[in-house]
């Protein structure tokens, strides 16, 4: 006898429930891939020092011409809502309190990866770009890169470019903001 398992795929909605219901808790390191909820891997030192140090510079150069989204979800189907490290979205009067960002209020997302990186690549930077999100950043804190994914499309991002050291970088949404990988990483240029 033959027989399909069938895994049950949870859509936003009943991923917002289990929060409102208090069976998951808004604590929890989780988020919603694909109708999968998935287990956010620990954020360590290093980590957090080079998001903390990113939000300060990107605060800094942006001068509230953007929000800075620091680890908050953004919705990017009805079974997907992912949070990024960094989102970079669109400003608007009410900071998203009726409804959180969608791929088309998405400016720029960076992830920073030490453990997470193979879950970065492989599941999430591949779903940014179905969702047609036109730059993603990849903080690699192994390898002490950058690397910058743009041109998205159903298959993936079309350009990838890796950037080391003192490469001055510049989202393209803000081409008058540049920053160099040393100060990501806070190394000496």
């Amino acid at each position: 006898m033959n027989t399909t398992v069938l895994i049950h795929r949870f859509n936003v909605e009943e991923y917002h429930r289990l929060i409102e219901n208090n069976i998951l808790h808004e604590d929890d390191r989780v988020e919603l891939i694909e109708g999968r909820i998935i287990d956010m891997t620990p954020i360590g030192s290093k980590h957090a020092a080079c998001v903390s140090r990113l939000n300060e510079i990107l605060s800094e150069k942006l001068q509230k011409r953007a929000i800075i989204n620091i680890q908050n979800p953004i919705c990017l189907t009805a079974y997907t809502e992912p949070e990024p490290d960094i989102a970079i979205i669109k400003r608007r009067p009410d900071f998203y309190a009726e409804q959180l960002p969608q791929p088309e209020d998405v400016l720029l997302i960076i992830e920073v990866s030490d453990s997470s990186l193979d879950y970065d690549c492989e599941t999430k930077i591949p779903l940014y770009a179905k969702s047609n999100i036109p730059e993603v950043w990849l903080v690699n804190l192994i390898e002490n890169n950058v690397a910058i994914y743009s041109g998205p499309s159903s298959e993936g991002y079309n350009v990838i470019t890796k950037h080391h050291h003192n490469q001055i970088l510049s989202p393209k949404s803000f081409h008058d903001i540049t920053l160099t990988v040393s100060e990501i990483f806070g190394l000496p240029s």
